[in-house]
C-alpha cells in the first residue's frame, strides 16, 4: 500500500514596500509609488510561485526611527511568529536602512529575497553579501542626501523652495509643471485662501486678537489645509494662526540656510536673512515685519476671552462710584442678552440696546468728514528707520553674547550691553506699535457707505474700532420698563470717553 501523496504547502511571502516622503502634490503620488513597488514584488511572487499573505506599506525616510508602532516592527513580530516565510523588497535600501536592521533580520532568522536579486540570509554567504550590500545603501543614502541638501541649498539662493508642507493660501507647482511653464515658481495662488490670508493679516495689524479671528474663520466654516491625519482640516487656533503670521513665505521671503546648519524658528527670522522667493506675495514684507512687531510686544493681547462675544463686554466699565469694574455679559444662552457690572451689585440693564446705541454713535463719528483725520494723526514717517535700527540693535545683543564667549568681554560688560539694547527696544517697539493702531479704522473711513461697511466687520474688529476711539462708561437707567429707549435718553445713562481731544457725542 502506497502512502498518500502529498502536495507541497505554498511558500508563503510578505512584501514590504518603503518610500519616503507622503506630501501630496508633489512629485509622484505617495500610493503610486508604494504600488510601483507592490507589483514588481508581486510578479516576483508569481514567478516563483509563491502566495502573497500580507503587504507592509512603510512612509519613512532614512532617519526617521522605526518605533514599535511602525509596519516595520509589525512584519518584524510576524516572521517571528512564522505567519509566513519569505520577505519581498524591490531592493535591500527599501528594507534595511542600517546594520541594526540587517542584524535583527538575521537575529530572528528571516529570508529576504529582492527584486534586484535574491538574499538568503539562513547562509553565512549570504550574511556577508547583505552586510556588503547594506553598507553600500547606507553609502549611496547618505551621499544621496549630502547632494540634495547641496541641491536644496542652491536652489533656495534663487527663491525656490524646498518640498514640504504648502503654506495655506497657495498650492504646489509640480517640478515638470515648473518646466513647461518656464518659470521657477513653486507655488501659485489659492485665491479663496489667499484672501483669508490677507484678512488675518489687516485684522491682526488692526487690533483684532488672535482669538477673534481664529472664532471668525471658524465660524465661517474655514479649515486648515487638510492632513493624512485629518483630511478635511481642522479649525483655527491662535497658535496655528501666530505660526502663519511669522511665517515669511506669505510675504514671498524665503530664509537662506543657516551657516552653523541649524534650522530657523519663525520668531528668529530676519528680512535681512531671506531673498526673494519666486512665487507671488499674499501681504508685503513691511506687513510681515509689521506682524513680528506686535507678535514680538508683551502687552499684545491674545483673545477676547470666552464670554466677550458681546460689543461691550470687557471693553466698557461701571459708571457706580467707586467702582469702575468692566461690565460683563450674560443671559445671551437664554436669548436675553445682559450687561451687569462685575460686582454683580451696580446695575444690570438689556444688552442689545446698548450696543446697537453704541454702534450708531460710532457710524455716525465715522461717517464725518473729519474722520479722515483719524487716519492720518499717526502716521509716522520714521517707520524704516526704526526698523533699521531694530535690526541693529538685536545684532548688537547677538554680538555681545559672542563676545563673552569669546573672552572678549565680561559677563557684566555683556549684562550692561545687553540690557541697553533692550530699553532701546522696547521703546521702539512702542513706537512701531503706535503706528499701526490707527490701521483698524482703515475698513470704515472714506468708506461711500460708512453704515455697510460697519456692518460687514466682525465683532472682534468691531471691538478693536471700539477700544481705538473711546471708553465707555455705563450706569444704571433706574426702575421701572427701560425695553424702549431714545437716542437721547439713552445718552444720559452712558459717557463716551473719546481718545481723541475735543471729540463729542455726534
Amino acid at each position: 500500500m502506497t502512502p498518500k501523496s502529498r502536495t507541497a504547502a505554498p511558500v508563503r511571502a510578505a512584501i514590504y514596500a518603503r518610500q519616503s516622503t507622503a506630501e501630496p502634490g508633489q512629485g509622484v503620488d505617495a500610493d503610486e509609488r508604494h504600488d510601483k513597488q507592490i507589483a514588481l514584488c508581486r510578479s516576483l511572487a508569481e514567478l516563483r510561485g509563491w502566495q502573497v499573505v500580507e503587504e507592509y506599506k512603510e512612509i519613512a525616510s532614512a532617519t526617521t526611527v522605526r518605533g514599535p508602532n511602525t509596519r516595520w516592527a509589525a512584519m518584524l513580530h510576524a516572521i517571528e511568529a512564522k505567519q509566513f516565510d519569505v520577505v519581498i523588497a524591490v531592493d535591500l535600501d527599501r528594507l534595511l536602512r542600517t546594520t541594526r536592521d540587517l542584524t535583527k533580520l538575521i537575529e530572528i532568522g528571516a529570508k529576504v529575497v529582492t527584486v534586484n536579486g535574491e538574499i538568503d540570509l539562513a547562509s553565512a554567504d549570504g550574511e556577508f553579501r547583505a552586510t556588503m550590500l547594506a553598507g553600500i545603501a547606507r553609502f549611496e543614502g547618505r551621499r544621496k542626501a549630502e547632494r540634495q541638501k547641496r541641491a536644496n541649498a542652491a536652489r533656495r539662493t534663487v527663491g525656490v523652495p524646498t518640498s514640504g508642507r504648502v503654506p495655506y493660501g497657495y498650492r504646489w507647482i509640480k517640478t515638470e509643471e515648473r518646466l513647461k511653464r518656464g518659470d521657477l515658481a513653486a507655488y501659485e495662488l489659492d485665491d479663496e485662501r489667499a484672501e483669508d490670508v490677507r484678512r488675518m493679516y489687516r485684522s491682526f495689524l488692526a487690533g483684532v486678537p488672535l482669538g477673534s479671528i481664529c472664532r471668525d474663520l471658524n465660524a465661517e466654516g474655514k479649515r486648515t489645509i487638510g492632513t493624512k491625519r485629518h483630511p478635511e482640516g481642522v479649525p483655527f487656533r491662535p497658535t496655528t494662526l501666530r505660526r502663519m503670521l511669522l511665517s515669511p513665505y506669505y510675504a514671498a521671503l524665503l530664509p537662506l540656510p543657516r551657516e552653523d546648519g541649524l534650522a530657523y524658528g519663525n520668531e528668529n527670522i530676519r528680512r535681512d536673512e531671506c531673498v526673494e522667493g519666486a512665487w507671488p506675495a499674499i501681504v508685503t514684507p513691511e506687513e510681515w515685519e509689521e506682524a513680528q512687531t506686535r507678535l514680538a510686544h508683551p502687552e499684545r493681547k491674545t483673545s477676547p476671552g470666552p464670554a466677550r462675544r458681546w460689543l461691550l463686554s470687557g471693553l466698557a466699565t461701571c459708571g457706580a462710584t467707586g467702582c469702575g469694574e468692566p461690565i460683563r455679559a450674560g443671559g445671551g444662552e437664554a436669548g436675553i442678552h445682559s450687561y451687569r457690572c462685575r460686582s454683580m451689585a451696580h446695575f444690570m440693564r438689556r444688552g442689545v440696546p446698548l450696543d446697537d446705541f453704541i454702534e450708531r454713535v460710532i457710524v455716525a463719528r465715522l461717517s464725518r468728514a473729519d474722520a479722515v483725520d483719524l487716519l492720518t494723526k499717526h502716521d509716522r514717517a520714521d517707520v524704516d528707520e526704526l526698523r533699521a535700527e531694530r535690526r541693529r540693535l538685536e545684532l548688537s545683543i547677538r554680538q555681545a553674547g559672542d563676545d563673552e564667549q569669546d573672552g572678549l568681554i565680561g559677563r557684566p560688560e555683556r549684562v550692561r550691553l545687553t540690557k541697553r539694547a533692550n530699553a532701546r527696544l522696547a521703546v521702539i517697539d512702542a513706537k512701531l506699535q503706535a503706528g499701526v493702531d490707527v490701521d483698524v479704522l482703515a475698513d470704515v473711513v472714506g468708506k461711500p457707505d460708512v453704515e455697510a461697511a460697519w456692518r460687514d466687520l466682525s465683532l472682534g474688529h468691531k471691538r478693536a474700532i471700539l477700544e481705538a476711539l473711546m471708553v465707555v462708561v455705563v450706569h444704571s437707567v433706574g426702575q421701572g420698563n427701560r425695553r424702549v429707549m431714545s437716542d437721547e435718553a439713552m445718552a444720559k445713562t452712558v459717557d463716551i470717553r473719546w481718545h481723541t481731544p475735543g471729540q463729542s457725542t455726534p
